[in-house]
């Protein structure tokens, strides 16, 4: 695969720059292209199951998203991934793949993680940002 340069860097670096300066129709705009991109993911079957601010590129001022490392073809019949296990940045990732190891990540999984990335776009900060990401695991893996 090959992708354009994102002269803007990742999408938290640009949030860290530039965020001061966003306006909310700025940021609605941000928002409504990265939901569009998964919404292409979704609908060619393909779940990304790593997406966090990090893995979205933004170039000229139009977020990408990257980084398909963990991605998966939707199996058919399941409608599910075939691997759950929790890889992927930790605040992103929802919590029933902590509670649950046989959990098996779908689409939803990556509507958790845009939800978060919503939140991110909106305050300007990276989640849990004050926790350590051991605490975040355990307070997940322990159902709280």
């Amino acid at each position: 695969m090959v992708m354009d340069y994102a002269n803007e860097g990742t999408l938290r670096e640009y949030l860290k720059a530039e965020f001061d300066n966003l306006q909310w129709e700025d940021k609605l705009r941000i928002a409504r292209e990265i939901a569009l991109g998964l919404l292409f993911l979704h609908d060619n079957r393909i779940v990304h199951r790593d997406l966090h601010s990090k893995n979205i590129l933004i170039h000229q001022k139009q977020p990408k998203i990257a980084d398909f490392g963990l991605s998966k073809q939707i199996n058919e019949t399941s409608m599910m991934t075939s691997n759950s296990t929790a890889r992927g940045m930790l605040a992103y990732i929802e919590p029933q793949c902590f509670i649950d190891p046989r959990y098996k990540r779908d689409k939803k999984s990556d509507v958790y993680s845009f939800g978060i990335i919503l939140w991110e776009i909106s305050s300007g900060r990276p989640p849990f940002e004050s926790f350590d990401s051991s605490i975040i695991f355990g307070l997940f893996s322990a159902g709280q």
